[in-house]
């Protein structure tokens, strides 16, 4: 699966990296993106990526074109687990996409817990180096 992340950048630069990618990822024949917009707790009256992204998806010349179907994060898709900072897009092709793909959630649900338990010991460290020694 091709990932394109947008998340922090301007709307004007997430417009022609979108549109480029998902072609390029389009002719090199890979039919699963997900675009990573964040979910637009920095912007400060909507989510503008997230917006624009889910809008381009439904409405250019290019989606109608090249887009099959489009999976809102919040509802996850057969791909990915929910997460409304994303959005995942099945392009259209000759490949039959996800006939014989099958997600391990138990080896997915691992490597989260994992991550997660790593990055507190990594804080839990950085606060420790941060305190002052009293000797």
């Amino acid at each position: 699966m091709e990932t394109i992340d947008l998340h922090g950048m301007t709307l004007q630069e997430a417009q022609g990296k979108l549109e480029q990618r998902l072609l390029n990822t389009f002719q090199y024949g890979e039919r699963v993106v997900r675009i990573i917009h964040g979910q637009g707790k920095h912007s400060a009256n909507f989510p503008v990526l997230k917006s624009f992204v889910r809008r381009w998806l439904e409405e250019s010349a290019f989606a109608r074109e090249y887009v099959e179907t489009v999976f809102r994060g919040e509802d996850g898709s057969p791909y990915t687990m929910p997460n409304p900072g994303e959005t995942v897009v099945r392009l259209k092709g000759e490949d039959p996409i996800g006939v014989n793909e099958e997600i391990d959630w138990l080896t997915e649900d691992e490597e989260w817990e994992a991550r997660k338990q790593d990055k507190g010991r990594r804080a839990r460290q950085r606060r420790a180096n941060r305190r002052p020694s009293y000797r």
